[in-house]
């Protein structure tokens, strides 16, 4: 979800069921582990042997046995170890075990698929489909705008406005998820050769956290390299000048991380926007937790106490939408649970879910937001179709963003979480789930003849009718969709994300470039000449790990930050009261 319009290891010698059983920690892993070892030993017998060449992953999964390297994909059951990466790897699915002669460029499988067969809860046609859409992508950028921001597929050529080769950081953990070992590698090292940290220009303080501090300490936990934790707090502590540049203590919109001038945009009036000061939590406790440094938590902290404890005439549990960055109070009584507001009240809830479930402020404070928004916010047409409200002040604007479709999948993520004692109030909140969920998805279904949605929607008359017409590339539809696959396993939510992706793969590829956004979703011969970041770091993401088997990325072992960047849930008591007492300090 974003607000704007906006892994090297050197290859174990040992055998793997060595390896694995002297380093697995928990007595699951292991289970999980002898379970695949004998799995794997049986096939071996009988000469079976996939050959599915694009599920290559980075060279730290890589064993030879008899001059044969047997590469696996990551799966999320593996462990993180204390420095980060895997460490005793449980073997994942079996047909993720590759041939020798494969190579990680490669799109195409040797194993027939038929369409919609899944084995072990991966669809391996989709899978393919999907990574070929992905590849086309970053080849595209590679050719055209390597080191560079962003790619315009158009004209191929570029866009920058951080100035850190932000598709490189922002596609590092897809890379290693999908298996593109040879692309993971270059980029890393990119990374660690040509990645510029002292960028002398003010630059976006949320963008920058969420994409460039977010991707790189994705990449260091899922691959053990220490140079993306490196980056990731060279990056950081410039950012962190943002905070020094208000009289509230609030981080400031745009900073220098050189020089440290910071700025506001003048289109809100000079204020703050909440979505940008207060989505920061789960960068900053997973940098407090690997470097060992209280200051990044208390910079978090410092945020969420101001808005926990802010005086407003709203309804508690919704925030304004701009502050005052003097003094902190609200700026005006506008409400939005779409653009500007959004990363917030996702990141309620996952702050929560990322230390363990053992903060009882985050948890507090997210079940009154969502209480407040089925009180205040959720409306419904004549029909029952339900929606969510924009507020300008006291009035309803009428309209939706693609943006609030983010929502379906982060209530179900709570109520997959327990997030309430109150087995109703769960009901009630994955009901709504469920309702949101349909209307976004109808948003594509049923408005265009591309079957891609507009990026709004406005609810009169009880009908739902297009708003904004184009379409961005964004994620927050089928990252819904992935969590209501993953909680529910509902095959409804698979076909939808399916058809999803074909329109975006149909309408929006520029062929042997990548793909690019639509002025109008009738009218999709009319392109823009942008292709951002967030289509390979999120949008293709939750849709590959929607027709991935659960255990890749496991969503009860993994926090995603708004950027679609996994996080280890922090799970040693050590760093959680490392982090809870910075925060508190």
């Amino acid at each position: 979800t974003t607000t704007t319009t906006t892994t090297t290891t050197t290859p174990s010698s040992s055998s793997p069921s060595n390896r694995m059983l002297g380093r697995v920690k928990r007595l699951e892993d292991l289970k999980y582990a002898l379970e695949k070892i004998s799995s794997i030993l049986q096939r071996s017998t009988k000469g079976v042997v996939s050959t599915t060449a694009n599920h290559l992953p980075p060279q730290n999964t890589i064993r030879k046995q008899q001059q044969q390297d047997l590469t696996m994909s990551f799966s999320s059951s593996d462990v993180i170890s204390e420095k980060g990466g895997l460490s005793g790897a449980a073997f994942p699915p079996e047909s993720n075990i590759l041939s020798s002669s494969s190579s990680s460029s490669s799109i195409s499988s040797s194993v027939p698929s038929t369409e919609g067969e899944t084995n072990n809860g991966r669809d391996e046609a989709k899978l393919n489909e999907i990574k070929a859409s992905f590849k086309l992508a970053w080849n595209g950028y590679s050719k055209y705008c390597w080191g560079r921001d962003e790619l315009k597929p158009l004209s191929k050529s570029c866009n920058d406005w951080v100035h850190m080769g932000l598709t490189i950081i922002d596609a590092l953990d897809s890379l290693f998820i999908m298996g593109f070992r040879d692309e993971f590698q270059k980029a890393k090292e990119w990374v660690r050769t040509s990645l510029q940290t002292n960028i002398n220009q003010k630059i976006s303080f949320f963008e920058s956290i969420i994409r460039v501090t977010g991707g790189l300490l994705s990449a260091y936990e899922l691959s053990g390299d220490k140079i993306f934790l490196d980056k990731a707090v060279e990056v950081q502590n410039g950012l962190n000048k943002a905070f020094d540049k208000t009289q509230s203590g609030l981080p400031i919109s745009e900073i220098n991380p050189v020089t440290g001038q910071g700025d506001l945009p003048g289109w809100t009036g000079r204020n703050l926007i909440l979505a940008e000061v207060a989505s920061n939590v789960l960068e900053f406790s997973k940098l407090t937790q690997l470097t060992k440094n209280p200051v990044y938590s208390r910079l978090a902290e410092r945020v969420i106490n101001h808005l926990d404890q802010l005086p407003m005439n709203l309804p508690k549990g919704l925030y304004p939408t701009y502050l005052n960055p003097t003094t902190g109070a609200k700026a005006s009584n506008d409400v939005s649970i779409g653009g500007m507001g959004d990363s917030w009240y996702e990141y309620e809830l996952k702050a929560w879910l990322l230390l363990s479930r053992k903060n009882p402020k985050y948890q507090r404070m997210y079940l009154e937001s969502i209480r407040a928004i089925q009180e205040r916010l959720v409306g419904r047409t004549k029909t029952g179709k339900a929606w969510i409200k924009t507020l300008k002040g006291p009035f309803d604007n009428g309209m939706m963003e693609h943006l609030v479709c983010f929502l379906p999948g982060t209530i179900a993520l709570g109520v997959h979480n327990k997030v309430s004692e109150n087995q109703m109030e769960l009901d009630s909140q994955m009901e709504l789930a469920k309702d949101l969920m349909d209307t976004c998805y109808d948003m594509y279904d049923k408005l265009s003849s591309t079957k891609l949605a507009p990026d709004s929607v406005r609810f009169r008359g009880g009908a739902m009718t297009i708003h904004g017409s184009q379409f961005r590339l964004r994620p927050e539809t089928v990252e819904s969709l992935f969590y209501m696959w993953r909680i529910t396993h509902d095959d409804k939510y698979r076909k939808m994300a399916w058809n999803i992706f074909k329109a975006m793969d149909t309408y929006c590829k520029v062929d042997g470039v990548g793909h690019a956004n639509i002025f109008d979703v009738n009218s999709p011969s009319r392109k823009e000449d942008r292709m951002e970041s967030f289509w390979l770091a999120e949008t293709l993401k939750y849709l590959y790990l929607t027709f991935e088997d659960d255990s890749v990325i496991d969503i009860n072992k993994f926090v995603f930050n708004t950027e679609a960047h996994p996080f280890r849930v922090i799970e040693k008591k050590m760093d959680l009261d490392l982090v809870s007492s910075s925060a508190a300090s």
